[in-house]
């Protein structure tokens, strides 16, 4: 007998038409999950097309609106001894919740992981050193010119790119910008470039 009332609101659940929702609770639900997790925010725009319709793009094509970033994920890159680059994919934690996510990005390809800030990866080109800012899960990115005078200068007398240290940061010279500062800490003076 107890089971016929759980089974009951099972069978609820299943009929309730959660894309007719009213568009102002999904919006004011959209805004809480994005206040807490862009990736949850991401699916749930996935549920259904009004939904979808419902709730702003997440995909920030000047990757500068910090709601928009992937707070709270942590990159593991060296848990399977294959470097991401080569893979095409990067491994996060959520360190608030334990979660788990592989990101598949192709965008990697040519490219060499010089570092994660803010929950974005920042690449270089292996052939142009063009800096690249990569959202993982939106995959939006923003391209920045070459680096290789300044990048060429620095490592010329170093041992590997691996001493390139980077970060993503506001620009006060475009407000709709961002800029990435790389510094070079084993170089006297370290060598700071804004590109």
């Amino acid at each position: 007998m107890a089971k016929r009332p759980a089974a009951a609101a099972a069978a609820a659940m299943e009929e309730r038409d959660w894309p007719s929702l009213i568009p102002d609770l999904l919006s004011h639900v959209a805004v809480r999950v994005l206040a807490a997790d862009v990736v949850d925010y991401i699916s749930l725009r996935g549920v259904c097309a009004h939904w979808r319709a419902s709730a702003p793009s997440p995909r920030d094509p000047t990757l500068r609106d910090p709601r928009l970033r992937p707070r709270g994920w942590v990159a593991l890159c060296d848990g399977d001894g294959v470097r991401p680059a080569d893979a095409c994919e990067v491994a996060f934690f959520h360190a608030g919740t334990g979660r788990c996510l592989r990101a598949r990005l192709p965008e990697l390809q040519g490219h060499r992981i010089v570092g994660f800030t803010d929950g974005l990866v920042i690449l270089i080109n292996k052939d142009t050193t063009a800096v690249r800012v990569l959202h993982p899960f939106t995959r939006v990115s923003v391209d920045l010119p070459p680096i290789a005078a300044i990048f060429n200068y620095m490592v010329k007398e170093q041992h590997s790119r691996a001493w390139m240290r980077v970060a993503v940061c506001a620009s006060q010279d475009c407000p709709d910008s961002i800029a990435v500062v790389a510094w070079f800490p084993t170089v006297p003076g370290g060598g700071r470039r804004r590109a």
